[in-house]
């Protein structure tokens, strides 16, 4: 019964999307259409959670469906299954997906092509549920594609402005340069363990380990080139901000649960084998530890409310990567646990926020929210605290234990909690820079504060207008998703307290995983009082980096103060909001070279070295045609010679291509 589960579950989004985009969608209305999309996954989420208890009971479900080939002992079956990393990710891929999706029907209301919008948002639904249930590389492959397919359809959603285009090429193109590594990793894998089961991956033979340890560190290292590029991690994180572009509920849906956490679970499917090379968890740690860094230097000085949240998405994946580098999977696991709630929650209250002040996205010409939006801005606080990480809160629980994690790892443990402290330090900053000049701080305080000009100029939205300019707070069916996922953002760290906090039921999350994803030994042992201590210093160092962003933003003139400090720090104030020129340089380094080579292939190899072969034969099989029409002898001679060169020059290619190779 529980196989027959496991397979509806991805099932009844590809219905949605094929009912969406082309059975009946010239027959529904925006709600009607939206309904559809939401049932779906909703319905998915109840399959989820009854399969999930049985997981729960009497371990993983696994549903062949059929054999699609077989390569010598490897088997390339379409097949399912529901183990304990797939609970954790299908519960947040059904049931905050159906939020966004109820969320979505209030936003989109005004939209044209809703329709197209829905079918969309089933078929990423669809592609990520094959990605998390695939029980071997092959369907997590299909999954993989699928996601970045939809994701380019979504962010270009609104194709009718370059900018949208721009930005879904880019991340396409962006994530093809990941997928590459991927495949090739998938190759090695599969020629050293004869298998593309995830199952046969759980416990590896160490003698294979042994025996192909350069192929499987290579192989490795090229998955990890695969996660950096759906987990926008560097170098391959240049995407994600762009992504921006699409609909603000498709921002939530990518960046909480879905698309962006793919490349670390990824990581933790295969983390049994790649426990066993430190080079590469070193690798992994600090592309997770420097991505962390750099995307929350570039946030402190980002102006337009989504993009702040997007790179502090990038951030937090670097937490979660940082996790998985030094060996703690099943941490990285929680946080993108606890992080899918409150990012959800922050983008879709950014949409609120967005939607009430008719499309404005810049966080200088919003202010005074707090009255007018009352349910948006408490529910903001609640994901905002959350991430700042404050006792209590969910996002506390995760970060503090990756902090922990980092600093007991031994080697570069205390450069990397460094890197990770910081990181933290510059979230609390930016994140209550936003809270307070987008809720808090009177309208007359900016210097630019938003006007229905404003409004209009504003191209980064396909909205029509709402058809009134007062600021309002959104409609019950926008606002009912935004107090399930705050109760969320709040509750969803007390699966995994902490040691120091309950010895009964501690990490109970992560004891879950830990029967599946790998767990590292090497991590020195802290004392509750230790923990205590690090708690005590990391919270009241947040709590001062928040009281600076509210001594800045709201006790003083914060326009002259953001003045001064610009002035005292204006080469990293440019660095930081010129986004480290990062763009700038694969222009130059990149896709420059990269269209001189095409225009020089374009313009000379094809022009006159191809097009002159191509009517050199021409002109020879003309005149050898023309000799042996003439059936002169002399003539005929000369043409039985040509025939004889081309025919020798032909067999000579053949042999040394296929033959003498």
């Amino acid at each position: 019964m529980y196989e027959n589960y496991l397979a509806l579950i991805p099932f009844f989004p590809l219905l949605a999307f094929l009912l969406n985009s082309a059975l009946i969608r010239n027959k529904l209305n925006n709600v009607q259409a939206g309904i559809i999309t939401f049932l779906s996954l909703f319905i998915s989420f109840i399959l989820v959670v009854m399969t999930s208890l049985h997981v729960l009971k009497n371990g993983p479900v696994t549903v062949h469906l059929w054999q699609w080939m077989q390569y010598g002992d490897i088997k390339f079956d379409i097949a399912f299954v529901m183990d304990e990393l797939a609970v954790i990710l299908s519960l947040m891929v059904t049931g905050i997906g159906s939020a966004i999706a109820f969320f979505s029907i209030g936003y989109m209301d005004h939209e044209e092509k809703v329709g197209k919008f829905f079918a969309f948002f089933a078929l990423f639904a669809f592609s990520m549920l094959l990605l998390v249930h695939g029980e071997n590389f092959l369907v997590l492959f299909m999954g993989w594609e699928g996601v970045g397919l939809s994701s380019y359809l979504l962010i270009g959603f609104w194709y009718e402005h370059t900018k949208n285009g721009n930005a879904a090429k880019k991340a396409f193109l962006a994530n093809r340069v990941g997928d590459f590594g991927l495949v090739l990793g998938m190759i090695g894998f599969a020629l050293v363990f004869n298998t593309l089961s995830f199952k046969d991956l759980q416990h590896p033979d160490m003698s294979i380990i042994l025996a192909n340890k350069e192929i499987l560190i290579a192989s490795s290292l090229l998955l990890v080139l695969g996660a950096c590029g759906k987990s926008a991690q560097i170098p391959l994180f240049i995407w994600l901000p762009d992504a921006m572009m699409g609909p603000t509920p498709v921002s939530a849906l990518m960046h909480a649960a879905t698309m962006v956490t793919a490349g670390i679970f990824m990581l933790c499917r295969v983390s049994n084998v790649i426990v066993h090379f430190p080079v590469v968890l070193d690798v992994i740690a600090w592309i997770g530890a420097l991505t962390a860094l750099l995307a929350s230097l570039i946030a402190i000085t980002q102006t337009d409310i989504k993009k702040i949240l997007a790179y502090s998405t990038v951030s937090q994946l670097g937490y979660m990567i940082l996790a998985c580098g030094v060996g703690a999977f099943s941490t990285g696991m929680f946080h993108v646990f606890t992080h899918a709630f409150f990012k959800a929650l922050l983008f879709l209250c950014a949409a609120s926020v967005i939607y009430g002040c008719h499309h404005e996205q810049n966080i200088f010409k919003m202010g005074g929210l707090k009255k007018k939006m009352p349910i948006t801005f408490w529910t903001f606080t609640v994901g905002f605290l959350a991430i700042a990480g404050i006792p209590g809160f969910s996002g506390f629980f995760s970060k503090d234990e990756i902090l922990a994690m980092a600093l007991t790892n031994p080697g570069n443990g205390v450069w990397l909690y460094s890197v990770a402290l910081i990181t933290a330090l510059l979230t609390a900053f930016y994140m209550m820079r936003m809270l307070v000049l987008v809720f808090i701080v009177e309208p007359a305080k900016h210097d630019d504060h938003h006007d229905h000009h404003a409004h209009a100029k504003h191209d980064d939205h396909g909205h029509d207008n709402h058809g009134h300019h007062e600021i309002h707070e959104s409609p019950s069916v926008m606002t009912v998703p935004l107090i399930i996922l705050a109760i969320c953002s709040f509750a969803a760290g007390y699966v995994g307290l902490p040691h120091a906090l309950s010895h009964e039921h501690a990490r109970l999350f992560q004891e879950f995983l830990e029967r599946f994803v790998a767990k590292t030994e090497g991590h020195a042992h802290l004392s509750a009082q230790t923990e205590f201590i690090m708690m005590g210093v990391t919270t009241v160092l947040i709590l001062c980096s928040m009281g600076l962003a509210y001594y800045i933003y709201v006790k003083n003139d914060h326009n002259k103060m953001r003045d001064s400090l610009k002035a005292k720090f204006l080469t990293l104030w440019t660095i930081s909001s010129t986004k480290f020129k990062v763009d700038e340089f694969y222009e130059l380094a990149i896709i420059k070279p990269l269209y001189q080579i095409g225009h020089f292939l374009v313009d000379v190899i094809e022009a006159h070295v191809i097009n002159g072969i191509v009517k050199l034969v021409t002109k020879a099989t003309t005149e050898g045609g023309h000799l042996l029409d003439d059936n002169k002898p002399e003539k005929l001679e000369m043409g039985i010679l040509y025939i004889v060169i081309g025919l020798a020059v032909v067999l000579t290619v053949i042999f040394n291509a296929f033959i003498f190779r």
